[in-house]
């Protein structure tokens, strides 16, 4: 199976000095080591976003295109990244999100993809943008009460609608099943604490996600406006780290 790995940081416990940093750094790239010989699970692609101050949120109200600055979620933790991860079932994807760097310094949650999606858009290896391009991550956000019958409806009209042609500029798009189907991993004290469902209760839950190449901010805030969730959900669009 397929699982979307969100990594969240939490101010309080992020690294606060140059040795913290190389610690985490350190963690990670034993991970990655690990999970690079491992037989129960492989990463597809994923990266470390630029901090929420980046983030822009779109949302369409009563027919009025509205962007702000900053994420949408007003949640201590905030997202620090992601992965799309290949494996063997939720109690693999669990172990790999307590070894994650993030669950010492805020939370990772695991959540499958639809699992309509390997039909629609299998996920695999992506390269890297093209020259003059800026590869972005785009978060949509929806009433918990609706997510799932409200996404997977208009994905599926949209796609019908498009012939299964795939729009200028989308790297990669996946539907995610309910948030009570996540699973989230925290370490605190040594002590490692799986809870039922996502990172953030709030009403709204994230229902799905998009990669998107763009020469600049303002072509991914054109896409995101056409997007045929964009009047139903608030997209939240964030470069991705590459330095």
């Amino acid at each position: 199976m397929e699982y979307m790995l969100i990594h969240t940081v939490d101010p309080e416990l992020a690294p606060a000095t140059s040795a913290e940093e190389d610690e985490a750094w350190k963690i990670f790239t034993a991970w990655s080591d690990e999970l690079d010989a491992a037989d129960d699970a492989r990463t597809l692609h994923g990266s470390r976003l630029c901090p929420p101050a980046d983030a822009t949120t779109i949302m369409i109200k009563d027919g009025k295109l509205l962007i702000t600055d900053g994420p949408y979620a007003e949640t201590r933790e905030q997202i620090g990244g992601y992965d799309v991860m290949e494996c063997a079932g939720i109690d693999a994807a669990i172990g790999w999100a307590g070894k994650h760097p993030h669950a010492l310094m805020g939370s990772v949650e695991a959540r499958p993809l639809h699992r309509g999606q390997s039909e629609a858009n299998p996920p695999a290896e992506l390269a890297d943008p093209g020259v003059g391009s800026v590869r972005y991550l785009m978060l949509i956000w929806i009433d918990r009460a609706a997510e799932t019958a409200t996404v997977h409806k208009i994905i599926r009209q949209n796609r019908l609608a498009r012939g299964g042609e795939t729009p200028r500029g989308r790297v990669f798009a996946a539907e995610l099943e309910p948030a009570d189907t996540a699973r989230t991993v925290r370490i605190r004290s040594a002590d490692v604490a799986v809870s039922d469902g996502p990172f953030c209760q709030e009403a709204q839950q994230l229902a799905g996600f998009e990669l998107l190449d763009a020469a600049d901010l303002d072509e991914v805030i054109k896409v995101a406006s056409t997007h045929p969730l964009a009047p139903h959900a608030v997209l939240e669009v964030r470069p991705l780290w590459t330095s």
